[in-house]
């Protein structure tokens, strides 16, 4: 049987998202905040960090003012200074002190919005058909993600997504956890 190349990268996509949940649904609000050293940051933060960047992927789709972030004034009832959270306050660019002194609130509250944002990003990518790899998508923060077009984003993303699950099963690794995060 054959795939469409959307169809696939849709699939990828979400099982990206659901071993990040396999990989940290066991862990308690201390496990989730602990950090090894002054340069590491949490696993809460990585967590926060592929949300965000989720978030963002669907307001490409779903048009500006629509990141859950942003409706919700979750920086705001968070109590985060968002001049510290780094670049579209994703924490892209954000610097070691200001990435690991990060409080996220308790771990329901963050996977509540984890959990909302990878749904509505989901949803966004699982209506492209191939022919709609190369579509170009207004970025709204400046940058030109490779022109906007929607395919090598959403790859690129998957790509960033993947590196922060590594990062995320070393630091449960380090607790004396076991689990896989490409299991």
């Amino acid at each position: 049987m054959t795939t469409s190349i959307m169809a696939e990268l849709s699939q990828r996509y979400r099982q990206n998202q659901k071993n990040l949940f396999d990989l940290i649904g066991g862990l308690t609000d201390e496990q989730i905040a602990w950090t090894p050293n002054h340069t590491t940051p949490s696993i809460g933060f990585h967590v926060w960090h592929m949300a965000r960047w989720a978030d963002y992927l669907q307001e490409l789709f779903n048009g500006r003012g629509s990141q859950i972030w942003e409706r919700e004034g979750l920086a705001a009832r968070w109590n985060m200074a968002t001049e510290s959270l780094g670049y579209a306050q994703t924490g892209m660019e954000m610097d070691q002190a200001s990435a690991r002194a990060l409080r996220l609130p308790e771990k329901s509250i963050l996977l509540d919005y984890v959990r909302r944002t990878f749904l509505a990003a989901q949803q966004a990518v699982a209506q492209l058909e191939d022919g709609d790899f190369f579509a170009v998508y207004e970025c709204f923060h400046g940058e030109n993600w490779h022109a906007g077009q929607i395919g090598p984003i959403i790859v690129t993303w998957m790509t960033h997504d993947n590196r922060h699950l590594g990062m995320i099963e070393c630091l449960v690794g380090l607790q004396g956890q076991t689990g896989s995060a490409d299991a």
